[in-house]
């Protein structure tokens, strides 16, 4: 063969492998362009079905920000104390938000989040058919960021809730609402995870993770699986991640809904404790032999948890008959129950196995004397407690009073500063500590940014550890 041809017939095959790689359809056999066909066709059909029911919500409502004159015009200058005390009186203006809904009922009802119309003055409901209608909230729950509008209207297209209890790893995800205020936008993806928490909201957590892309304005509309049936609602994003998106389980989001419609408000039941998990510093702590189960580190004074007997230091291994791995499925499985509903708790208390029903009751909504709902604020990652003779006898403490470290949160200032579960806290900045009430007086007194000084006992020798709050 001639050069002259050789290299044209290598030209001819580069060409060719080219064109199959961006005409890939040209390389398929005539049953893999059907096949291809059916799930482009299995997608628009699923917009087609879903995006009748998916609304556009747009909310009003005022916020204070200032003073407006000085303040942040000469922040970081000399002049900036000056300003903050002469700068004048705090301003108002209005601030307009976006978000998705999903209707949910015929009659008007709207499940979207919590965070798309809290604080709103005044709602806009815009519909698939271009109506736009007059927004109002039925009933909101922060706990789970839900929250349902009503419109007057009827005979509105609903969407199909699924199961999502049912969901694999793996199969398609399907998001579908108005990012940046782009109506009817549809994005597909995978659910990447299941069960997700940990992320920092505050609240209930028990997310789907899903690769669909997910941008604000997402928040509160429908996450579908591949027949079109509502999987979860869209919650929330990590910046600057991408393909990283979460979303409410439905049915978690149908219980929430169907309470809300009906008297506007959730109703939970409670045990009053305080729970995290299992680390491999706390096992060693409490001689255990699996990193399983959670670890109650308060016990909510007057509460159902404290009347049945339950005790910090107590690691709760199943609920309800139901095997729990870690904080989350404890609270995941009392929430399950009925407020008055007695619930069988199986523990392990200094290594020996024991239970007790604690009849639960209802979550209070505010701190009272009851205790608070939301745990108590930490520190630099340190969680504490008074120092208990049964918490003592667990950790190895010789003192049986004063406030002992029992957890560590993982890369947080005090890890890093090498404090562990066990330390006992003598004195912060210098202030002798004897319980609980006086470290938080001192630690709620202290500037964070200088750095607080702490006396710690470690197994009877003692030293001191500066933690400085991170910028």
């Amino acid at each position: 063969m001639k050069k002259g041809a050789g290299s044209r017939r290598m030209v001819f095959l580069l060409s060719l492998m080219i064109l199959m790689l961006v005409f890939p359809a040209w390389g398929l056999s005539a049953a893999e362009k059907t096949t291809a066909k059916d799930w482009r066709k299995g997608f628009v059909e699923v917009a087609k079905k879903v995006k009748p029911s998916v609304v556009s919500i747009r909310s009003e409502r005022t916020v204070t920000v200032g003073p407006g004159v000085g303040e942040d015009f000469f922040k970081g200058t000399p002049f900036e104390d000056f300003f903050k005390e002469h700068g004048g009186p705090p301003a108002k203006r209005k601030q307009m938000g976006e978000g998705s809904g999903v209707i949910v009922d015929a009659q008007g009802y709207i499940l979207t989040n919590y965070h798309v119309v809290a604080g709103a003055e005044k709602i806009s409901i815009h519909l698939f058919d271009g109506r736009e209608l007059k927004g109002t909230v039925r009933g909101t729950d922060p706990r789970t960021d839900l929250a349902v509008v009503h419109v007057e209207a009827a005979n509105l297209p609903t969407a199909t809730l699924g199961d999502s209890d049912k969901l694999q790893v793996g199969e398609w995800a399907i998001a579908i609402g108005s990012p940046f205020g782009l109506e009817e936008t549809v994005t597909v993806g995978v659910i990447s995870a299941k069960g997700r928490s940990g992320l920092g909201t505050g609240n209930y957590e028990d997310f789907i993770q899903t690769d669909a892309s997910i941008n604000p304005g997402n928040s509160g509309g429908p996450l579908v699986n591949i027949d079109g049936d509502v999987i979860a609602i869209n919650a929330m994003i990590i910046q600057p991640g991408q393909g990283i998106g979460f979303a409410i389980p439905i049915n978690l989001a149908k219980t929430i809904m169907v309470e809300l419609i009906k008297t506007g408000k959730v109703v939970r039941p409670w045990v009053g404790i305080g729970l995290q998990d299992i680390t491999s510093d706390l096992m060693k702590f409490f001689n255990l032999k699996e990193k399983t189960g959670a670890l109650i580190s308060q016990v909510y004074a007057g509460s159902p948890a404290e009347k049945a007997g339950l005790k910090v230091g107590d690691v709760v291994i199943e609920v309800g008959g139901v095997k729990v791995t870690n904080s989350q499925d404890v609270v995941r499985e009392v929430l399950k129950k009925k407020v008055g509903e007695s619930v069988n708790f199986v523990f392990l208390r200094e290594g020996k196995r024991a239970e007790i029903s604690v009849t639960t009751a209802q979550m209070p909504e505010k701190i009272g004397e009851r205790g608070p709902v939301q745990p108590p604020r930490e520190w630099f990652g340190l969680r504490v407690s008074n120092v208990t003779p049964d918490l003592a006898k667990q950790l190895g403490l010789k003192k049986t009073e004063g406030i002992v470290v029992v957890g560590v949160e993982p890369n947080s200032v005090a890890q890093a500063a090498g404090l562990k579960a066990g330390d006992m806290i003598l004195e912060v900045n210098r202030q002798k500590v004897l319980s609980e009430e006086d470290y938080r007086s001192v630690m709620e007194k202290a500037n964070l940014d200088q750095g607080v000084l702490f006396l710690i006992d470690r197994a009877g020798s003692t030293f001191f550890a500066t933690l400085t709050e991170e910028k």
